[in-house]
């Protein structure tokens, strides 16, 4: 392995607190003690040099701010930004000799994700390209979380394979965070805590049956398909005249109140924000999460109404300092008990940032992994289209037994395929 250097320079530079949605990922990265690292590695077309991907990781740091941050800490470990005009950083050149080169480069990507990241040190971005018999076959990019969301990985990957060269559009960070501390925006901050805070104290609490199969390793990874789901969806929200983003919702409530027990059920979405004044076309992140309470009482055109209201709130509502969400919703525990923080997430990214689900003959669910370590207690991933959809479940086996969380994936299908056809 040899490292090549890469110059970089890009505009804009200093030094400032970091935005609302740099906390939001820090305070998460922090708690999971890990840089929840994004990217991955890809093959290259015949004829690519190891200059071609050293132009790309050159593009890459100059055109994106938050490619080019470095943390700083304060005495209580607390981070601000520091956003370089120049630099330079390396590019790993791996040459697989007689091995594989595509697990070659599955090891470089793993050794990436999972070595320690010193945000005050080092650059949040790792690139290698891998040889094979001297030719460039594989390149990987792994990024840290800080330095964007999933609707800005989208974004950077659209500018970056067409080279874009317009001006980057959207406040970045370092511009975020001053507006942040500005009246107008404070209200908007205020707003939300009155959001979360009316809801967590006004709601039932959550009484979620204890797990019947408390696993070691502790967390869980699955991945459920569906082809029948993403039309079924369709069919039923329309007759509301919604889309299906407030049926898959009201279709996971009911599910979740049928294997977990609570029928009021607050949930987290994560809002991607980017529909805000100055965040639309930007890389960074800015993504955070909602409050969305659903009573999954009735049937479920009433359950997709209150669904699709209710998420409109927590859209309106998703913009805040994540530090004093994280005082408020401890000051409600000790009051109302742990419980009335329920963990549990959903992540619709059809569309969007997610990835188009190739479409199954049949439905299907399997493990894929197991770990110990931080981890949400449920959180969904949905990714797909009109065709198909694959929900990734991320699941602390202490929370529900995998069993039951599959067959809550099962009930969420079977749920929206009654709907649609009554």
């Amino acid at each position: 392995m040899s490292t090549h250097v890469v110059a970089f320079a890009g505009e804009g530079g200093g030094e400032g607190p970091l935005s609302w949605g740099q906390i939001d990922i820090w305070v998460k990265m922090a708690a999971f003690g890990q840089a929840l690292a994004m990217g991955g590695t890809r093959p290259l077309p015949e004829g690519a040099t190891v200059e071609d991907v050293e132009d790309e990781l050159r593009y890459l740091m100059s055109r994106y701010q938050t490619f080019r941050t470095r943390l700083a800490f304060d005495a209580d470990g607390w981070p601000s930004q520091v956003v370089h005009e120049r630099g330079e950083i390396g590019l790993e050149v791996v040459d697989a000799g007689d091995e594989d080169p595509a697990e070659v480069a599955a090891a470089v990507e793993a050794r990436f994700r999972d070595s320690d990241w010193d945000h005050a040190a080092e650059w949040p971005v790792r690139m290698a390209v891998i040889r094979h018999d001297g030719r460039p076959v594989h390149a990987t990019l792994i990024v840290s979380h800080i330095t964007m969301d999933g609707a800005g990985a989208a974004l950077m990957m659209q500018e970056s394979a067409g080279r874009s060269t317009e001006s980057v559009s959207g406040a970045l960070p370092l511009e975020q965070a001053r507006k942040q501390a500005t009246p107008a925006v404070r209200r908007q901050h205020e707003a939300a805590m009155r959001h979360w805070e009316g809801h967590l104290r006004a709601i039932p609490v959550p009484a979620v049956r204890p797990s019947r199969d408390p696993r070691s390793p502790r967390h869980w990874t699955g991945l459920f398909r569906s082809a029948a789901l993403p039309g079924a969806l369709r069919a039923a929200a329309g007759r509301e005249g919604l889309d299906s983003a407030p049926a898959l919702l009201a279709a996971f409530a009911m599910a979740f109140a049928r294997i977990a027990g609570p029928a009021v059920v607050p949930l987290r979405l994560t809002v991607g924000n980017r529909f805000r004044p100055g965040l639309a076309g930007t890389v960074c992140p800015v993504s955070q999460a909602g409050l969305c309470v659903v009573d999954t009482t009735g049937d479920f055109p009433q359950v997709l109404r209150r669904a699709h209201g209710a998420a409109l709130a927590a859209y309106k509502h998703a913009y805040y300092d994540r530090r004093d969400l994280d005082r408020m919703l401890a000051a409600v525990a000790a009051e109302r008990g742990p419980e009335v923080l329920l963990d549990v997430s959903l992540n619709d990214r059809r569309g969007g940032a997610g990835q188009d689900a190739a479409a199954p003959e049949r439905s299907s669910f399997e493990w894929l992994s197991a770990a110990d370590g931080e981890s949400s207690a449920f959180f969904l991933n949905v990714d797909g289209s009109d065709e198909a959809v694959a929900i990734t479940l991320y699941l602390d086996s202490h929370f529900m037994a995998p069993d039951d969380a599959e067959a809550l994936l099962w009930a969420m299908e079977d749920i929206a395929l009654q709907s649609a056809a009554n």
